[in-house]
């Protein structure tokens, strides 16, 4: 057996990723609960009050800008965006008990300060850099959306979750510690699914459930709207429940050193597929009122190991498999390492390395993207105080699939302010 997390690691991640003390925590860092836990700073007397009351909430702002000299074209391409986020939990059943039902929300707007958005910058065109992939998925140009309004119900003691409404599924689909685009890595090889998995938008409706199997085992299961939009959200009713559905279901089962170490310590594969005419396939045309037109299903299989070696460094192996018009990648695999209070507590370190083989039955058959790619990234997250982090952060892609230069570099800067 392995032995328990050193108590030094679980001081660093109390205070990076605020791993909870009394009950299963099924969620990622950025789940709206743990974004809030992750705020260290001493808060105004009336915000501890209505803390103590059961009512959380946090708003921050971030700024991050990519460069590289190497675009699909050989020019110097650049894009940076900006996000706001007001989020928040009011527990209105069982507060104080291991039972609480909370209502859950966060609300967003983004918006690009350039031309090309950095969830655009690793594609096709001219001001991109043609990387079969995706760099920083959540900084687009999509304006206010609604990424959480859900309930979440703890159940068995706290040993279980339910979470019915509008939610992010990456919140509990294929999580470990360093998934965050907003703390952790920029690329989404390096994220939920490692691209090889299909994702429906972060903001739809979806009813998600998890449960602790005795100490250690753990399964989750999720069903989502794979049509649902997270800036029309109330669509997701004429989406979710009309004639013409299309949905994402997952099912994960995972072992985990103990509830306190879910995402850390932990083993998992998640199964996953998602139907035929949903917005996210490879080959659907999404028209301007709403309309999918066309897109195969998808389906795959994805594992995830991460463990503390020692009480700052934890290794991670994830990666995945897939068929289908849905996900980027038929075959995925990253291999890195998270380093927790590298200079002081409140900073970290990660560096990883991906190869993908990209999606055969559109991407190469007509796109005609390369076969293979291997990207590799790391970053510095820096906490200056309680309020500002600093993130610079460095990839290199080699073999770029759409590219005619033969690698590219990525120089990027994220900056959050938060309260």
């Amino acid at each position: 057996m392995t032995p328990k997390l050193p108590s030094l690691a679980l001081s660093l991640l109390g205070t990076v990723f605020a791993l909870p003390t009394l009950a299963a925590n099924f969620e990622g860092p950025d789940s709206v609960e743990n974004t809030i836990a992750q705020q260290t700073e001493v808060k105004k007397d009336w915000r501890n009050q209505l803390a103590e009351d059961g009512l959380s909430f946090g708003a921050d702002y971030f700024s991050l800008g990519l460069k590289s000299h190497n675009g699909a074209g050989g020019s110097s391409v650049n894009a940076a965006s900006g996000v706001a986020r007001f989020y928040g939990s009011w527990n209105l059943l069982g507060h104080g008990t291991d039972n609480t039902g909370s209502l859950v929300w966060k609300i967003e707007h983004r918006h690009s300060y350039t031309d090309t958005d950095p969830k655009s910058f690793a594609w096709l065109g001219q001001d991109q850099i043609g990387y079969a992939g995706m760099i920083a998925p959540a900084f687009s140009d999509q304006g206010f959306r609604v990424t959480d309004l859900n309930w979440k119900q703890k159940i068995s003691d706290g040993r279980g979750t339910i979470i019915v409404g509008w939610q992010d599924v990456t919140n509990y689909v294929d999580v470990y510690a360093l998934a965050s685009p907003w703390s952790g890595f920029t690329n989404l090889a390096f994220s939920t699914g490692a691209g090889a998995m299909g994702l429906p938008d972060d903001g739809v409706l979806a009813l998600s459930v998890g449960h602790m199997l005795g100490d250690n085992f753990y399964v989750i299961g999720g069903i989502a709207d794979a049509k649902g939009k997270s800036d029309d959200i109330f669509d997701g009713f004429n989406t979710a429940f009309g004639s013409d559905t299309a949905y994402f279901k997952t099912l994960e089962i995972g072992w985990t050193e103990s509830q306190e170490q879910i995402y850390t310590d932990n083993l998992h594969l998640t199964f996953w597929h998602m139907d035929a005419g949903s917005r996210h396939s490879l080959s659907s045309t999404v028209l301007d009122d709403g309309t999918v037109i066309g897109g195969e299903s998808g389906q795959g299989v994805n594992f995830s190991w991460s463990q503390f070696v020692t009480p700052q460094i934890m290794p991670f192996v994830r990666g995945g498999i897939s068929e289908g018009d849905v996900a980027l990648y038929d075959r995925s695999l990253s291999v890195g390492m998270g380093y927790f209070g590298l200079g002081k507590s409140t900073n970290n370190l990660g560096f990883a390395i991906n190869w993908s083989k990209t999606n055969e039955d559109t991407l190469q058959t007509f796109l005609n993207a390369g076969e293979k790619q291997v990207a590799a990234e790391i970053y510095y997250n820096m906490q200056f105080g309680d309020h500002v982090q600093i993130t610079p952060d460095i990839q290199y892609i080699k073999d770029p699939a759409f590219s005619s230069e033969s690698s590219a570099w990525v120089f990027g800067i994220r900056a959050r302010i938060f309260i």
